[in-house]
């Protein structure tokens, strides 16, 4: 009887023992599960602000790939102005405005009406905006506007009541002749003589959770660099005159 006894005492035990390693496992287990999850929820957030841009950038491109580079005014009305580089921006701004409140904007004093929304400088955000003239075979002869140099046009410079520039492009006219730029020896063909329109934004992404053990490593805001390339006719440098014979 005595064995007996002390045989249901120590498997009661043991049993006791073996619920209270389950429950420190599960309380060790707990924050790092809770760690992971919120870093997939704010990733998801994030990648999900990154497809929105992308998306607007792509559409502005498309939408001003028929249009004239060399176009140029000192009207800053969307709804009136020429200027090619202008005129880009405000499509990138009109596609934003259809992702608030995913995508942050300045409402411009009125918060009831997101027609008037624009990508807010003062986040630093800007767009960034090259046109290239890519010659036969040679990559890019010229790289516009001049006055941009290889930073490219600056949104928050042309925009009346910030006027500096907050980012520059990425990409280098080098960059962009070694992308386009082919030569393929055993045929001997070139890439055609082309224009290249090249649209850049470059936007703050606010964290939602904002939670420290995310923040800690991971800056907030997060800066996201979407851009889109789509051929411009209009910059298509002129056609070189064969000689006569």
């Amino acid at each position: 009887m005595m064995r007996w006894g002390v045989k249901v005492h120590l498997r009661s035990l043991g049993r006791k023992l073996s619920k209270g390693q389950g429950l420190i496992e599960t309380a060790l287990l707990v924050p790092v599960l809770l760690v992971i999850l919120s870093g997939l929820v704010e990733f998801g957030f994030l990648l999900n602000s990154y497809l929105t841009i992308q998306d607007a950038v792509r559409n502005a491109a498309r939408f001003a790939s028929d249009g004239l580079y060399s176009s140029r005014d000192n009207d800053h009305n969307c709804s009136s102005t020429r200027d090619f580089y202008r005129q880009t921006a405000c499509l990138l701004n009109q596609e934003l405005r259809q992702e608030r409140p995913v995508i942050v904007m300045n409402d411009n004093g009125t918060p009831a009406n997101i027609a008037d929304d624009f990508l807010d400088p003062f986040r630093e955000d800007d767009i960034i905006i090259s046109v290239f003239s890519m010659g036969n075979g040679q990559g890019v002869v010229h790289r516009y506007p001049f006055e941009g140099g290889e930073a490219g046009w600056s949104y928050a410079q042309d925009l009346p009541g910030y006027g500096l520039r907050n980012q520059s492009s990425a990409f280098s006219s080098g960059d962009v002749t070694t992308r386009w730029n082919f030569v393929d020896n055993s045929s001997g063909n070139i890439t055609p003589s082309t224009g290249l329109l090249l649209v850049e934004l470059y936007y703050h992404y606010d964290q939602i959770l904002k939670l420290p053990w995310i923040t800690a490593f991971v800056s907030d805001p997060v800066l996201l660099h979407a851009y889109a390339i789509m051929p411009l006719v209009s910059a298509e440098p002129p056609p070189t005159a064969t000689p006569s014979p």
